[in-house]
């Protein structure tokens, strides 16, 4: 059973209506995108069309006629200009403007109802040349699926001009009942409204993927670059760390030979002397610190790891000794391996009995303890750090692995707030886990797993 006029007519009303609608909040929802205001402002355009002649019985079937002309003429002129924008193109109001000037004073001549034909085969012709510019400027334009398709959109509307203009050619006495019954182009024109509201929007989102990828592909550029720029730092505070220490060997040395000369100095030099020794020892171990800070880190940020066989008994007993602290390794073979990080292994071992020497209240309390794990078995290997001093605070346990945190201390001088966290971080990369309790004195743990045991998921970073 075919529709009627009206049921056409509303059914195009609501769907200009609803496409108008969506055209409006995704321009305010992007307002920056060009094209997006002038393809509202057409939809709004399109929509009047079919409301005005719905209300052609409210009012005067002379300025239905008008307004719903002119209505449709703009949404072309509108259309063409978001179209352009949309396509990178600046806006020309020229070509549409000389078509509506052109055609719609002939409408306006043609307002007689026995002169219906004419007006329609003027507005065709006028509405056509409007679709077929915005469909050869999407056409024409850069490659791609989005526009192709609302080119052929825009292509469709301009043929269903065509056919009108064809059609009054064949039936050029056409009056109002005969009009009514072409309901299929007003059919197809519904389906042409839906089409470049949705070709539009499709198009404005492939235009937001471009964006984004060009604008990931910059940030992608300047991270590159900071981490050039940082690493160019970071070699250039190495280069200059290392040239400190050779003045201030010269200088030590210096100082060193003046105070050996067999005639003793005068008090006032050899207190000079001493204050020259001791600053230049400072400064010394304050440029070992940045160079071992500097590059732990590195290798750390970097996950730079060199991963090999080591003896950890062998390790842990040449550390106890260089620190001069005791080594217990009750129960433990002759050697235990796991895998690791020669240099960073033994940063982490280094970093935790310099510590416990440090807040020890007697150096030779100190123990380096290696527990080990009953034979053939998986369990990880641990290795305590034992000092006498005062401990850590309860409220600091949690915070002394992060970065820069320093424990607070009345009798010791704060470090750099580094080595715990670089302690942290080794034990990690190495799939272990550290841990500090305060019983009696100070225990710092650290358990690795052995040689060819799974990683704990749990543990690893």
């Amino acid at each position: 059973m075919a529709l009627d006029f009206n049921t056409i007519l509303l059914m195009m009303a609501v769907i200009s209506c609803l496409s108008a609608i969506a055209l409006y909040l995704l321009y305010r929802l992007l307002p920056e995108t060009p094209g997006l205001r002038h393809a509202a402002i057409a939809g709004a355009c399109q929509a009047v069309t079919p409301v005005v002649l719905l209300a052609r019985g409210i009012i005067d079937p002379m300025i239905s006629i008008l307004l719903s002309n002119a209505a449709y003429l703009l949404a072309g002129a509108f259309y063409y200009q978001a179209v352009r924008q949309l396509c990178d193109l600046a806006m020309e109001w020229r070509w549409p403007m000389t078509i509506i000037l052109m055609f719609y004073p002939l409408i306006i001549i043609f307002l007689d109802g026995e002169d219906l034909s004419k007006r329609v085969f003027i507005s065709s012709i006028a509405i056509g040349c409007l679709t077929f510019m915005s469909s050869w400027v999407l056409w024409k334009g850069q490659i791609q699926l989005s526009r192709r398709a609302l080119a052929i959109v825009f292509a469709t509307a301009t043929l269903l001009c065509v056919i009108r203009v064809f059609f009054i050619l064949g039936q050029p006495s056409m009056s109002q009942s005969d009009f009514k019954s072409a309901y299929l182009i007003f059919m197809l024109g519904i389906v042409t409204s839906i089409g470049v509201m949705v070709g539009i929007v499709v198009i404005v989102f492939d235009r937001l993927r471009e964006q984004l990828k060009f604008q990931l592909q910059e940030v992608t550029a300047a991270h590159d670059v900071a981490r050039i720029a940082l690493r160019e730092q970071k070699d250039f505070m190495a280069m200059l760390s290392h040239e400190f220490k050779t003045p201030l060997s010269i200088i030590k040395a210096n100082a060193d030979a003046v105070a050996m000369i067999d005639n003793p100095p005068a008090p006032f030099i050899r207190e000079s002397l001493e204050r020259i020794q001791q600053t230049s020892l400072r400064l010394s171990d304050l440029v070992d610190g940045c160079l071992s800070d500097e590059r732990i880190s590195t290798v750390i940020e970097e996950n730079e790891l060199f991963m090999t066989s080591l003896d950890l008994v062998e390790l842990l007993r040449g550390l106890s000794q260089e620190y001069g602290v005791r080594f217990v390794d009750a129960h433990a073979p002759p050697a235990l391996h796991i895998q690791g990080d020669r240099y960073l292994v033994s940063i982490l071992f280094s970093n935790l009995i310099s510590n416990a020497r440090k807040f020890a209240r007697r150096h030779e309390n100190t123990e380096v303890r290696l527990l080990s794990p009953p034979q053939n078995s998986t369990a990880p290997i641990t290795v305590e750090v034992f000092d006498d001093g005062q401990g850590v605070a309860e409220q600091e346990r949690k915070r002394i692995f992060d970065k820069y945190y320093r424990a607070s201390s009345e009798t010791q001088p704060q470090g750099s707030g580094l080595g715990l966290f670089f302690v942290k971080r080794i034990v990690e990369l190495h799939g272990g886990a550290v841990s500090v309790e305060c019983r009696q004195g100070t225990v710092f743990s650290v358990a690795l797993p052995v040689e060819g045991a799974a990683r704990c998921s749990s543990c690893a970073y």
